[in-house]
């Protein structure tokens, strides 16, 4: 995986969960979380193909959905799920020409649930491109990248 991406994936990942869910990261740098999970993908085409996953742990999706909702209390799971697809469209958006470079234009496909984000990896021709795990105080979240495994366009990092 490459260093440089992970760094700004994460600076990427952390400023949005602050800014679009009012979640603080914790200054630790994320602990990897091995419970239950909802997760969403981005799939994105350009130069070279690829999706961006977000898993958060179940604690979280309905306090990420009501503070993006702005509404106290549980909200719905259509509600959910679509607050998580877009926190991972936001990221994807943001992170794919920070980590390339604007040169490269990437489409990004519609957020879609996922089931099962570590099927994901090995049933495909994809890479990991950069991993990262963010804690708040609220439970974690991960934030994974993967290009096809015949990418030859490198980050500009």
């Amino acid at each position: 995986m490459n260093s440089s991406a992970e760094k700004i994936l994460y600076r990427k990942a952390a400023l949005i969960f602050e800014e679009l869910g009012f979640l603080m990261p914790r200054s630790d740098n994320g602990e990897i979380f091995h419970g239950d999970s909802t997760n969403a993908m981005v799939s994105f085409k350009g130069p070279f193909s690829g999706c961006l996953v977000v898993s958060l742990s179940s604690e979280m999706l309905s306090i990420l959905s009501s503070n993006m909702l702005g509404e106290e209390g549980r909200t719905d799971t259509f509600m959910e799920r679509d607050s998580l697809g877009e926190i991972a469209n936001v990221i994807c958006g943001n992170a794919l020409p920070a980590i390339y470079g604007f040169e490269p234009v990437f489409h990004l496909e519609a957020p879609q649930p996922l089931a099962d984000a570590a099927a994901l990896l090995s049933d495909s021709g994809f890479k990991k491109e950069a991993e990262v795990h963010i804690s708040f105080d609220t439970g974690h979240a991960a934030v994974t990248l993967l290009i096809e495994n015949n990418a030859t366009h490198k980050p500009s990092c």
